[in-house]
């Protein structure tokens, strides 16, 4: 009914406009919900979004986009798929990415190069998809084992958060840990042939690593280490949108018809079964549909800035800027890389931390 009612509508909007078209709908006694926002004239229809291809930042980017949501908006989108988000800042740098779903912490890394890229919401919180796999022929009977080990691990990927964490926790000299840089697809062959101990990655990889043979360590809020499941706080990461600041400016309505989609799909995912969700998105993302189901169950999908939020983002923020982290060379707060004016147009009632 709401995809046909804004089909229905999109014609005369961009005739009546915005106050036309809230007066045809008073009239007829329809009240649209209080995040629905009534578009404006779109600056520009055709877009590049950029992703990685798995359902952690990218869970609603593919799904508003199989689901129709972008071109309910007006939108012509096409999904420019990648391996992983630590491919996002030089690609950003070069002016090829006006558009794409990663962590704050990428837009920090890009605001310290000088490009202005903006993180305008979240997404998710993908802290349970962040994992440490090890071997099949690792000798790693506890994690000071670890010591003398490689890890695979892609260069500047925040799952190194979680492996941080984790040698605080125990005792581990993180510094005599080699941490190999190798890229997802990568990581599984040198597993297998051991080249490397462990690896430290994402789904679906991380799920992969365990078929050939692996066995689960940690993750981001998991812990496997003493033999059985236990909660744990060693990371937070989030995946987020990301948009070009110029562009922004120029296209606001462009910007804001894309986080409606978006958010549009947050809700539709966090209200149907996971089953329904994983059969949508499996030929998308290349994932086969069961271990999709665990992918999804593992994170957390939102798109609301408040108190909880901001203070998991400092966190993360202050881990990157740490000298023996150096992500970046300072330690941004939230309020440094958050850019929520636009979200507050669309959908104010997601943002309530303090002092936004």
């Amino acid at each position: 009914m709401e995809r046909t009612f804004q089909s229905s509508f999109k014609a005369r909007m961009k005739r009546a406009g915005a106050a036309a078209l809230m007066t045809a709908i008073a009239g007829m006694g329809l009240v649209l919900p209080s995040h629905v926002a009534l578009a404006q004239e779109l600056e520009v229809t055709k877009l590049d979004f950029w992703a990685v291809r798995d359902a952690q930042m990218s869970g609603q980017i593919a799904f508003a986009n199989e689901m129709g949501y972008f071109a309910d908006e007006g939108l012509d989108v096409t999904v420019k798929w990648i391996v992983s988000g630590t491919d996002v800042p030089s690609l950003a740098a070069s002016g090829e990415i006006l558009m794409t779903g990663e962590s704050v912490y990428i837009s920090a890394m890009l605001q310290e190069k000088g490009v202005d890229m903006r993180y305008m919401m979240p997404m998710s919180d993908v802290g349970g998809s962040q994992q440490v796999v090890l071997g099949p022929n690792a000798d790693v009977n506890s994690p000071k084992d670890l010591e003398g080990k490689k890890i695979g691990m892609a260069a500047g990927a925040g799952v190194g958060m979680a492996i941080t964490a984790m040698c605080e926790e125990y005792g581990v000299d993180c510094a005599n840990i080699t941490l190999v840089n190798l890229q997802p697809p990568d990581q599984i062959p040198a597993l297998v042939r051991g080249d490397i101990d462990a690896m430290a990655i994402w789904n679906p990889y991380a799920l992969e690593g365990v078929k050939v043979g692996g066995r689960l360590y940690f993750s981001g809020n998991k812990s496997y280490i003493d033999g059985e499941e236990k909660a744990v706080d060693y990371m937070y990461l989030d995946g987020g949108l990301i948009v070009n600041g110029e562009f922004a400016d120029e296209n606001p309505e462009t910007v804001k018809a894309v986080m409606r989609a978006l958010i549009k799909a947050t809700e539709y995912m966090n209200s149907h079964p996971v089953e329904e969700i994983a059969g949508i998105l499996t030929k998308t993302l290349d994932i086969p549909e069961d271990d999709l189901q665990k992918i999804l169950s593992m994170n957390i999908y939102t798109n609301k800035i408040d108190d909880a939020t901001v203070a998991k983002a400092t966190t993360l923020l202050a881990y990157g800027g740490r000298p023996d982290i150096a992500w970046v060379n300072k330690v941004y707060a939230p309020d440094d890389l958050y850019y929520l004016d636009l979200l507050k147009e669309v959908a104010p009632e997601l943002v309530t931390a303090d002092g936004f």
